[in-house]
């Protein structure tokens, strides 16, 4: 059966209610009371670790797993990041994707901050309740279309072959990020030049953003991928270590390179800016980007060595 996995911002309050009303542990013909609230497990509670991480809240009267997300900022695209993630290994059937962020209000906002956040519990608690009760029907709503979308695919789900036991090496790139881009470029053909290169990577004009997947090439027995993490970049790459999990993924099959840290800022912003100004403007920026890019090429190239390394060697996560 499909999993379900209902997603939000914390992981702990619109995404654990509309969970609880789908199974059957809050009413969804009228709104909950703050004690049947507080009764569904992961509300409002501080766990150390939830962004980024799958957590079981219970099974569906069809026999399917329910889980929760915490997925910071990363928005409604995290649901088109899972699905294309699943299709890959041949199992889009076997997840369910539910954004429940839309109803969020700015009580739940301010409430769940004081709560979890501050840990002011006895004065946070309340008014997330109170927004969650204001939210309520729209969460109930969310419930029963994932109620249904569950009820039209009752049949047995299938793995499609195809792709089942190809190998992925997803590199992380964070939107306008360029450096991973020579990194991934620096694996698939480590004897390119570094002006090629640089004129590699502004020419892809990969977004960076959540959801986004470029397919580069076939290196070391892996499909090498690039991986749109948007503002959220370890968030993704912790959601993709989880969908191992999910999905009984071995972890030899999705290996995930995650950027490395010290990134250039005014790369970025170039990068950025690029987008928005005339073809003459972005003549030149490009010129100034290829300049910054060819003096981070022996930086990516040490990284890209590591990365391939690390695969013959069995350890890259």
């Amino acid at each position: 059966m499909a999993k379900i996995v209902f997603h939000c911002y914390g992981g702990s309050h619109s995404s654990v209610t509309a969970a609880g009303i789908y199974l059957g542990m809050l009413p969804g013909e009228r709104t909950a009371s703050a004690a049947e609230l507080l009764g569904v497990p992961h509300y409002d509670r501080y766990e150390a670790v939830i962004h980024g991480r799958f957590r079981f809240i219970g099974r569906g009267i069809y026999g399917n797993e329910v889980f929760v997300l915490g997925k910071r900022t990363a928005g409604p695209d995290t649901t088109i990041f899972l699905y294309k993630i699943a299709e890959l290994f041949g199992c889009g059937e076997e997840i369910l994707p539910v954004d429940t962020t839309s109803p969020i209000n700015p009580l739940m906002v301010v409430g769940g901050f004081l709560s979890r956040g501050l840990h002011l519990i006895s004065l946070g608690r309340p008014i997330v309740v109170c927004g969650t009760r204001l939210a309520y029907p729209l969460l109930a709503e969310i419930a029963g279309s994932a109620s249904q979308s569950v009820k039209e695919r009752l049949a047995p789900v299938r793995r499609l072959p195809s792709l089942a036991k190809d190998r992925f090496l997803f590199y992380l790139c964070p939107e306008n990020d360029l450096l991973p881009l020579l990194t991934a470029g620096l694996h698939l053909n480590p004897r390119i030049a570094a002006q090629e290169l640089a004129d590699w990577a502004l020419q892809l004009q990969f977004s960076g953003k959540i959801g986004a997947l470029h397919f580069l090439g076939r290196a070391d027995h892996y499909r090498l991928y690039l991986a749109g993490g948007g503002g959220e970049a370890e968030i993704m790459g912790k959601i993709l270590r989880g969908m191992r999990t999910l999905l009984g993924i071995p972890q030899v099959s999705l290996c995930i390179v995650q950027p490395a840290p010290g990134s250039s800022l005014l790369l970025k912003a170039l990068n950025k800016l690029r987008k928005f100004l005339f073809l003459s403007s972005s003549k030149v920026l490009c010129k100034v980007m290829r300049h910054i890019l060819i003096g981070f090429t022996q930086k990516c190239r040490r990284e890209a060595d590591a990365v391939r390394k690390s695969l013959l060697e069995g350890i890259l996560d």
